[in-house]
């Protein structure tokens, strides 16, 4: 009876260092690019970005490479400003007319 005591605890002991083991290895794999910037000691990038006088950003989105800021000017339309992720410097825009 002992035995069979000792070896149950002996795999639950198993099991939840097979779990832990587990969330660590796919915490690894499942890591972002931005993450892993700041994890491997550079410096992270600081980037001046000029918007038009009275926009409101109103949507931002990061896929890739690429971050892309929505804007709402005051005269009614909108801009799309395209960063790219890793400099921080803007790689494109896009004028949006609502009719």
């Amino acid at each position: 009876m002992r035995a069979l005591k000792a070896i149950v605890i002996g795999m639950g002991v198993l099991i939840i260092l097979g779990v832990i083991l587990l969330v660590v290895l796919l915490a690894q794999k499942s890591g972002d690019k931005i993450g892993s910037v700041l994890t491997e000691g550079k410096p992270p990038v600081i980037a001046d970005i000029v918007l038009p006088a009275g926009a409101e950003v109103v949507e931002t989105r990061v896929g890739g490479e690429r971050i892309v800021l929505r804007l709402r000017l005051p005269d009614g339309k909108g801009r799309l400003i395209i960063l790219d992720a890793a400099t921080g410097r803007q790689t494109g825009q896009t004028e949006l007319t609502f009719r």
